[in-house]
């Protein structure tokens, strides 16, 4: 797509952000400056005090009209209800950003199958879902934009995060093949595969120069939106994706990032 002078002249005027409850996450990053930058928000997650308070904030400090959905994306049924809730709101813009891990990190074979399949239900089925409805209404109307955020888990298994990663992958493929399924709809399609972010206290353990902070990787990619298929963040973490999966084999690259990650983990 050609872009436009605004992100509402391209896109139109609403972006709908999943996972955008928490005031140090990627979500309410991206919310945020979609905001400084004109749109009206729609955003959605299951916290719901939380939620309320980062639309509340919005608010007040950018006077941007803003729809809080309190939603639960891993329920088999939650898209007629999503649909019910935007109305005829036109989303424009979708961030798909949402993400469901467990917090203490167990090994593939210690975690419980309900628990995997809960993060297959909220990190890939709802990804699909919702890129599959809005996605429809944007080539229906020849414009639209999509931000799929992946992870450098993506590009090489992260050991300790197994089934994430296995998630973001699939994340960074929908995205990138659905790029060219699009290419002459007039919908632009980007995969953010984005390195450490200093989301939580877990980025504690690792080395503080491959933490970017929310505001620069979202930045990043919205700068990129409409010229690239994919955006890695960052200088660091461009070279480490480079080495990992251009300079080492594939059982170095596993070996390097498994003991990077028994490091960060304190495993």
């Amino acid at each position: 797509m050609q872009k436009a002078d605004t992100f509402t002249d391209a896109y139109g005027p609403w972006a709908l952000v999943t996972g955008a409850a928490r005031a140090e996450g990627v979500g309410f990053e991206f919310a945020r400056q979609l905001g400084r930058a004109g749109m009206h928000l729609i955003l959605v997650d299951v916290l719901k005090d939380e939620l309320e308070a980062r639309a509340l904030e919005l608010r007040e400090s950018l006077g941007a009209e803003v729809v809080p959905i309190v939603m639960d994306l891993g329920r088999k049924d939650f898209l007629a209800d999503l649909r019910a809730e935007v109305g005829d709101r036109e989303v424009g813009l979708l961030v798909c950003n949402h993400m469901h891990t467990p917090a203490d990190t167990p090994t593939l074979l210690d975690m419980d199958l309900a628990a995997l399949d809960a993060m297959i239900d909220i990190n890939a089925r709802a990804y699909t879902h919702l890129i599959h409805a809005f996605g429809n209404a944007m080539t229906d109307r020849r414009r639209g934009g999509i931000i799929v955020m992946s992870s450098g888990a993506s590009m090489t298994a992260a050991p300790f995060a197994t089934s994430y990663s296995a998630n973001k992958a699939y994340q960074r493929a929908l995205g990138e093949g659905l790029s060219f399924e699009l290419r002459d709809a007039g919908v632009d399609v980007l995969v953010v595969v984005a390195g450490l972010v200093n989301t939580r206290e877990a980025m504690s353990g690792y080395p503080q120069v491959m933490v970017m902070e929310p505001e620069s990787v979202v930045r990043e990619a919205l700068d990129s939106l409409g010229k690239k298929v994919r955006v890695t963040p960052g200088l660091v973490s461009k070279a480490v994706i480079f080495v990992q999966n251009r300079l080492l084999t594939a059982n170095a690259a596993i070996d390097q990032v498994g003991n990077f990650q028994a490091r960060g983990l304190k495993k």
